[in-house]
C-alpha cells in the first residue's frame, strides 16, 4: 500500500487513480471532521467537496516531504471557516434558536421509534456530549476535535491552525476543563 504522499505526487503527474485512492482514504475523516465542527450534514457533505476540489485545483501547492494528512486538514479547517463566515450572514429555517447559546443550531429532530433503555442511555449521553463540544469556543472545540477524533499529533494540529504546540496543547486543555464542567452532572448520574 502507497503512503499518502506518494500517492499525491503521483496524481501531481497525471495519475489520477491516485486520487480516487487518496478520495477514499479520506473522505470519511473530512466528512466527520466537517460535521462535527459545522453541526449541519449538508454542510458536511459539500464541504468533503469543496476540500477534494480544492486538493484537485492546488495539486502543485503541496510540497514534497509535507505530511499530506496535515495539509489536507488545513484545507478543511479552511473551509469550514470559509463556511462559518457565510452562514452567518444566513439564517436557514430548519434551525432553532438555542437560549443558551448565542448562535443558530442544527434543529435535530428526535427519534420516536421505541429504544431499548440502554441505546437510550447512550444516545442520550452522545447526546449531552456532542451538545457540550458544541458550544465550546470554536478554536477549542476544533483543536479537541482533531485530537480526539481524528488522533492528530499536536505539531501536526498546530499546522493546521497556524499556531505554536503550546497554543495546541492549552486550547484542548481548556477544551477538556470546559466539558469536564459541562459533563459533571451527567457523570455523577450515572455512578
Amino acid at each position: 500500500m502507497k503512503h499518502d504522499e506518494e500517492l499525491m505526487m503521483e496524481y501531481t503527474v497525471g495519475n489520477q487513480t491516485a486520487l480516487e485512492e487518496i478520495f477514499q482514504r479520506y473522505k470519511k475523516a473530512m466528512f466527520n471532521y466537517a460535521l462535527r465542527l459545522l453541526n449541519n450534514r449538508a454542510d458536511a457533505e459539500d464541504v468533503v467537496g469543496e476540500v477534494f476540489f480544492v486538493v484537485t485545483s492546488q495539486k502543485y501547492s503541496y510540497q514534497p516531504g509535507a505530511k499530506f494528512s496535515t495539509w489536507l486538514y488545513t484545507i478543511a479547517h479552511n473551509v469550514c471557516i470559509d463556511r462559518i463566515r457565510k452562514r452567518r450572514r444566513i439564517v436557514f429555517i430548519w434551525s432553532k434558536y438555542d437560549k443558551d447559546s448565542p448562535e443558530y443550531t442544527q434543529w435535530d429532530i428526535p427519534d420516536t421509534k421505541n429504544l431499548p433503555d440502554t441505546d437510550a442511555e447512550k444516545k442520550d449521553t452522545a447526546y449531552h456530549v456532542k451538545k457540550a463540544i458544541s458550544r465550546l469556543p470554536f478554536a477549542q472545540k476544533e483543536a479537541l476535535i482533531l485530537k480526539e477524533y481524528h488522533n492528530l499529533r499536536y505539531e501536526e494540529i498546530s499546522k493546521v491552525l497556524h499556531c505554536s504546540k503550546a497554543k495546541v496543547k492549552i486550547l484542548i486543555f481548556r477544551a477538556r476543563e470546559r466539558l469536564k464542567k459541562k459533563l459533571l452532572p451527567l457523570i455523577e448520574e450515572v455512578r
